[in-house]
């Protein structure tokens, strides 16, 4: 409980702020919670359990997907179509994991990203081949209007409040340890008698849920999706970059990397046009040259370096 404290308290006042601040803040502050849920949800299989998953952007279309044809076609309220598409991406995520999970290093990140690009080819041609207007292959599908960037803050915040929750809830759970074991040695853990493809899998739907709640809300919120994009590459990197650089297999590390990629992102957007990009691209590399554990990484080291107690300077003498 003492663990949930801090956050619950920070998550408290991000509510009260759309109170005070002024909607440019509001906005900038769901778009980090938006990259936040998303690096932060990615982390939890290839940050606590090891598998590198190169296509969460499969999750995040089929969320995105299956709000706008819910809202658009059978006329759903937002909250019970998003419902719906975290159960679609669990049962999705379900499938595909059970005989992908079992394949190691690159080959689980490869069949990922094969999936998610035969799904974008998929959702492309899904209107023509079967004449039904479902994706609206190249044009994608416009949303209805929203009800404001406000209502959005909020249901991001939640989201990420979860996704944070969940990974708190590893750190500490027999859950979270078997993960950890898993990342180290899986033939070791399996040895021991854990039950890995049955953790990781867990893992995977509960990752694929917060994603997929993710995409369907920013669709929403945009008023748009679109194949190409939706089920693009360009997702994928953004939030493993962002859960990389503040620090993969850590709970608050994905959140930090996706406010210094957003806040960098928006300084120097307005004031570098034609450069920022290559910036940040620089600072990427940087961090990861520098700092291989990611800003929270370097942290926890600084941290135990500072608590390791002082050698004694004839103690010091004597070893030389």
């Amino acid at each position: 409980m003492r663990r949930l404290g801090l956050p619950a308290a920070l998550v408290a006042g991000l509510a009260l702020l759309p109170l005070v601040a002024g909607p440019y803040l509001v906005r900038l502050l769901a778009v980090i919670f938006m990259w936040g849920a998303l690096a932060s949800a990615w982390n939890l299989l290839a940050g606590y359990a090891g598998p590198v998953d190169l296509g969460p952007v499969v999750h995040y279309g089929l969320g995105g997907f299956t709000v706008a044809v819910l809202l658009t076609r059978a006329h759903w309220p937002f909250l019970p179509a998003l419902a719906a598409a975290g159960v679609l991406a669990a049962l999705v995520a379900y499938v595909v994991g059970t005989p992908t999970l079992r394949l190691r290093g690159a080959y689980f990140a490869v069949g990922t990203l094969a999936l998610a690009e035969a799904l974008r080819e998929g959702a492309l041609s899904f209107d023509r081949v079967t004449g039904l207007t479902l994706t609206g292959g190249s044009h994608g599908i416009t949303f209805p209007l929203g009800p404001g960037t406000t209502y959005f803050y909020y249901v991001l915040l939640a989201i990420l409040a979860l996704a944070l929750a969940a990974s708190l809830w590893l750190e500490g759970s027999r859950f979270g340890y078997g993960l950890r074991a898993i990342r180290e040695n899986e033939v070791a853990a399996a040895a021991s008698g854990i039950d890995v493809l049955a953790l990781k899998r867990w893992a995977y739907c509960l990752s694929a849920v917060l994603i997929a709640w993710v995409g369907g809300t920013a669709g929403y919120w945009l008023t748009y999706i679109n194949a190409n994009e939706a089920f693009g590459p360009t997702i994928t990197f953004q939030m493993v970059v962002m859960a990389i650089l503040g620090g993969l297999g850590t709970p608050f590390g994905p959140l930090l990397g996706a406010a210094v990629l957003v806040v960098l992102a928006e300084v120097l957007g307005t004031r570098l046009l034609y450069a920022y990009l290559i910036i940040i691209g620089l600072v990427i590399m940087a961090v990861s040259l520098v700092f291989p554990q990611g800003v929270v990484g370097l942290a926890r080291l600084r941290l135990r370096r500072r608590a390791r107690p002082a050698v004694p300077a004839e103690r010091r003498v004597a070893e030389s």
